[in-house]
């Protein structure tokens, strides 16, 4: 074999150096990118399969409903990675209201049992 007929890799380049705080940005802009797009494409799986279903998916009081839902599922999964969300406030006072309702019932199905 020949010399001539060795091809020369492409220079490229290195990629230029990040330091720890740029390469932190950006893992927690791919880990919020990854979680936008699994929100929007079970979001869009669920509220298909709800028309299909014979729901109507285009009033405004379901779209304006559905889009609250989608954002609190939003809001779940980046508490999931620790990242933050304006909604994650209120979906703590949501569940500790929840909990004052369940354990209200709770309350009331023991009663009906004495």
């Amino acid at each position: 074999m020949s010399a001539n007929n060795v091809l020369k890799f492409p220079n490229i380049g290195t990629p230029p150096a990040i330091n720890e705080t740029e390469l932190a940005k950006q893992f927690l802009e791919n880990k919020k990118d990854y979680v936008d797009e699994i929100v929007e494409h079970y979001s869009m799986q669920v509220v298909n399969r709800l028309g299909m279903h014979g729901f109507d998916i285009f009033s405004e009081e379901f779209l304006n409903d559905y889009s609250y839902t989608t954002e609190i599922l939003r809001a779940t999964l980046y508490r999931s990675l620790k990242l933050d969300h304006p909604f994650i406030e209120h979906i703590e006072k949501g569940i500790a209201e929840l909990e004052v309702v369940v354990d209200f019932d709770e309350e009331d199905d023991f009663d009906d049992d004495l």
